[in-house]
């Protein structure tokens, strides 16, 4: 589904989807067959396209001689599951397996387990089809532990859970590769999978040039997981775009996210193995139209339906230079745990365990800068979901101007920075476990770098609208705690002030903090990421 084609400032808004996601990958490439080695010596010297003499993908990847073809006469419709399971059992290092052209079934999850250097490629994200909607409820592919494994260059189809699983790999590049439910959300999720494309507790993990579709919980995710980088993806009509859960040390730029509920995100939830993230860098990226109805469970269905960024629960995150557009609800949202879960006396017996381990419901250093906002936040009466009410009360005079306001752009919640700054959460302080201390989590009043910081962010409202100057950045509860009118009556308990000014103001929000350093992923002994192949691209130098 796509909604609108507007014109963004900074990115083109194309009618983007699968044929734009393919049209994307091969952008990047120098030819058909990618990077060419040829040097200059001061003649002039014409790149030879490798795909002119030997077997290569749509995207330009070379099909070696030795590689291992899987029913390569296959014809549509056949399938593939035996011939696969055969060909992924006892798989050779460094072996590449390479699936036919075509649409195929495959009508069993394919499980590699412990693999070490594998590629598994089709001949291209629509030129190899397969389509798991007889399997059983099981995922796609799942990859189970190994190390430096590619699959790419094809489509994954209505999978009944989730498309593609890696779990426990260190290295796993997934690219040029698609993960697809046709069922719009609107009719439920219920012939929907969960996740498109889903690497979960492991290290070194890139995906790029990837698009994914109709997912009823996230349709590009990296959980538990550390070093990564996620970039020129394509995220449409999921519940969650792109989502980046409990993981450390992750980029994610040049992605477009679009017809979502919520296009990019990034969680901390409690009672996860890996107990909490940070170090993310969101930027350069274009999320727009994120107005789909939520239909998704569990953690996933707290996201508001018209979020453009959505940062819940998590620490040391920078957002900068994305281009956010025609979200109904609100551009950029940072919540504490607490929004979900109020009952502050009973964290010690509903979440103290992953407390021991680290886990915490604050947010602290959240960087937001120099992102351009158009026209988001202007759904009246607001969308249902989690800030419903919040969002209600800007729009209403119950706000601390006392006159009905356009809904912030940003909008920080705020409360968990007002308790800790009351002293009413260093109780906390002996939940924490040696390990997690040693790592900076505390209960203990914001100091300068905890904060939640705005600034040289960019107006492009439409100039020809009666909201043309309203970008505001709103803050639900005032963070100062010896400020009477952030507590009630008799001040025993937080009460929101819902204040709001013109982000131009700066009046809320107005702090800056140190940059965060780029994530590296190493696969296969070479490095990805701003600081290696993509040192040279403008975004990296940002």
């Amino acid at each position: 589904m796509i909604k609108s084609n507007k014109s963004l400032s900074s990115t083109p808004l194309i009618k983007l989807g699968l044929a734009s996601a393919i049209a994307v990958a091969a952008f990047g490439l120098t030819g058909c067959g990618g990077d060419s080695d040829n040097k200059s010596s001061g003649t002039a010297q014409v790149a030879v396209d490798p795909c002119l003499s030997v077997d290569c993908t749509a995207s330009g990847f070379v099909l070696p001689a030795n590689a291992i073809y899987v029913s390569p006469g296959a014809a549509d419709g056949a399938d593939l599951k035996d011939a696969l399971i055969t060909a992924l059992t006892d798989i050779p290092d460094n072996a590449v397996i390479v699936l036919p052209k075509g649409s195929f079934i495959v009508s069993s999850a394919i499980t590699v387990t412990d693999a070490t250097g594998i590629t598994i490629t089709g001949h291209g994200m629509t030129d190899t089809k397969l389509d798991f909607s007889s399997a059983p409820d099981d995922d796609g592919f799942k990859f189970a532990g190994g190390n430096d494994i590619t699959i790419r260059d094809l489509g994954v189809y209505e999978a009944p859970k989730n498309g593609i699983k890696a779990d426990g790999v260190n290295g796993i590049h997934i690219t040029y590769t698609s993960a697809i439910w046709e069922t719009d959300l609107e009719d439920g999720g219920d012939n929907n999978g969960a996740y498109g494309l889903y690497p979960v507790s492991s290290q070194n993990v890139l995906m790029d040039y990837n698009y994914s579709k109709g997912s009823a919980d996230a349709g590009i995710y990296v959980g538990q997981s550390n070093n990564i980088v996620v970039r020129n993806n394509i995220a449409e009509h999921n519940v969650a775009g792109i989502e980046i859960e409990n993981s450390n040390n992750a980029d994610v730029y040049n992605n477009v996210a679009f017809d979502n509920a919520a296009g990019i995100l990034s969680f901390d939830l409690p009672g996860l193995p890996q107990a909490y993230g940070g170090g993310v860098r969101i930027f350069n990226n274009a999320t727009y139209d994120n107005n789909t109805p939520n239909v998704g469970a569990g953690a996933v269905s707290l996201a508001p339906s018209g979020t453009g960024i959505l940062i819940f629960a998590t620490s040391d995150v920078e957002i900068y230079n994305n281009t956010i557009v025609d979200n109904d609800t609100a551009g950029i949202e940072v919540a504490s745990y607490f929004l979900a879960d109020d009952d502050v006396a009973n964290y010690p017996t509903n979440h103290g365990s992953t407390m021991a381990n680290g886990w915490s419901p604050l947010i602290k250093n959240i960087n937001i800068h120099n992102n351009t906002f158009k026209d988001n936040s202007l759904a009246v009466p607001p969308k249902a979901g989690l800030l419903q009410q919040i969002i209600a009360g800007y729009q209403s005079p119950y706000n601390a101007t006392g006159s009905a306001q356009t809904a912030p752009a940003i909008i920080y919640g705020g409360i968990g920075e007002l308790l800790s700054n009351a002293g009413q959460l260093t109780g906390f302080n002996q939940l924490v476990g040696e390990n997690a201390a040693a790592d900076g989590v505390n209960y203990n009043p914001y100091t300068a770098v905890d904060l939640v910081c705005s600034h040289s962010n960019i107006n492009d409202n439409n100039k020809n609208t009666l909201n043309a100057n309203d970008l505001n950045v709103g803050l639900v509860y005032g963070t100062v705690a010896t400020d009477t009118n952030n507590w009630n009556e008799d001040q025993s308990a937080p009460e929101a002030t819902l204040r709001i000014d013109k982000m131009e103001n700066n009046t809320l929000l107005d702090c800056t903090l140190e940059r965060l350093s780029p994530a590296v992923v190493t696969i296969n002994n070479k490095k990805y990421g701003c600081t290696a192949d993509d040192s040279a691209l403008a975004a990296c130098a940002l």
